[in-house]
């Protein structure tokens, strides 16, 4: 069967998920479908961020470029979900996205180095990842970093990813459930990044912050916030 969607087509499907689910959180919060939605959004961009680490030719650059956004999408996201220009308590997504990154580096360096018998300390990496998802309280902690490490170790067995992804979403709560219909698009994936330039790789990246602000606005104006 020829599959049809290309990478970007899988941004464009976590971009219109998260702004339904970011709606639903603060606009619409009476509507749980929306927020139903959205649990497709983090799904989509944990098997992006593996995708983009086989593939990139330029690791430190992806690196800083996730550091970048992080740093730069901290008081939208803060300003949104908690009313404050600076809140101390929660970080952004892309910090867990790029702590992801980085788990996944770090263990495929450890198993390139380690003996046969030895590989299970690649692991290591992967706790230490999590526990600093943790301490900083990143979206989705430490579970985003397994989804991240299951996509990654199971890149090759898309079954299997779904079991291990389906797992650790059932752990976090019930409503989390819904992000595995991701995987439909996922099936669908040819690999390819698709048609498109650099205007939209940013856009891709900075989509995030300029709609947090952008739904903030609209919450303020609305008297909602």
């Amino acid at each position: 069967m020829k599959r049809p969607l290309s990478a970007n087509a899988l941004k464009w499907i976590a971009i219109v998920s998260m702004t339904v689910d970011h709606m639903g959180a603060v606009l619409f919060t009476s509507c749980i479908w929306m927020r139903c939605i959205g649990r497709l959004a983090f799904i989509l961009y944990a098997f992006l961020i593996t995708e983009g680490y086989i593939h990139t030719h330029n690791l430190k650059r992806y690196i800083g470029r996730l550091g970048l956004l992080a740093l730069v999408s901290e008081i939208p996201f803060d300003l949104l979900f908690h009313g404050s220009v600076l809140y101390w308590g929660s970080q952004n997504v892309y910090f867990t996205l790029l702590l992801g990154l980085l788990g996944i580096y770090l263990m495929d360096q450890a198993l390139q180095r380690l003996p046969v018998q030895m590989q299970f300390l690649a692991l290591i990496p992967i706790v230490l990842v999590s526990l600093a998802a943790y301490v900083i309280s990143c979206d989705y902690r430490y579970y985003g970093i397994l989804i991240i490490t299951v996509f990654y170790i199971c890149r090759k067995n898309l079954p299997a990813a779904f079991a291990g992804v389906g797992i650790i979403q059932a752990l976090m709560n019930t409503i989390q459930l819904f992000g595995m219909a991701a995987f439909l698009p996922i099936a669908l994936y040819n690999g390819k990044k698709g048609r498109g330039g650099k205007g939209l790789q940013w856009l891709f990246y900075f989509y995030y912050p300029v709609h947090m602000l952008a739904i903030y606005l609209a919450g303020r104006l609305l008297g909602i916030i």
